[in-house]
């Protein structure tokens, strides 16, 4: 079994234990720092890539998984050949067109990235020495 197996096998133990939060890919938040919440409700792999599901039907792949931390409100994937997200454009119909990314690639010593957001210019500087997926925990308390 490739090392995608095994984490996707760990993340479907604990998901119901999973906090949900917002999302950070080698230090470049998602959103501003914990402006949204995502909660993970689905996970499989394939081979070497690591499919995760989420409750508004984004999707995160991830090539080459490797460290996974799942302990307390921790979430992290230490590393990985390359991260890609993908949502749809929140409050638009959920059609092709309103189908967003931001795509990382680990070249050599660096990590590159991309996007298709077409209404800003998203900060994509990333930080190689942090992990390449982590899910920040949020938690939401009554008022």
């Amino acid at each position: 079994m490739h090392e995608a197996g095994r984490i996707a096998d760990r993340i479907r133990e604990a998901l119901p234990r999973i906090r949900r939060g917002t999302l950070r890919f080698w230090g470049v938040w998602f959103g501003r720092p914990y402006d949204n919440v995502h909660s993970l409700v689905g996970c499989e792999s394939k081979e070497d890539i690591l499919r995760m599901h989420f409750n508004e039907d984004e999707t995160l792949d991830v090539w080459v998984p490797n460290g996974l931390v799942l302990e307390g409100s921790t979430f992290q994937i230490c590393d990985a050949e390359r991260v890609r997200w993908e949502w749809f454009a929140y409050g638009r119909p959920k059609i092709a067109t309103n189908r967003f990314f931001k795509d990382f690639v680990k070249t050599g010593e660096t990590v590159v990235a991309s996007t298709n957001v077409n209404w800003y210019t998203p900060d994509l500087r990333t930080d190689r020495s942090l992990p390449a997926v982590e899910i920040l925990g949020i938690e939401i308390k009554n008022r």
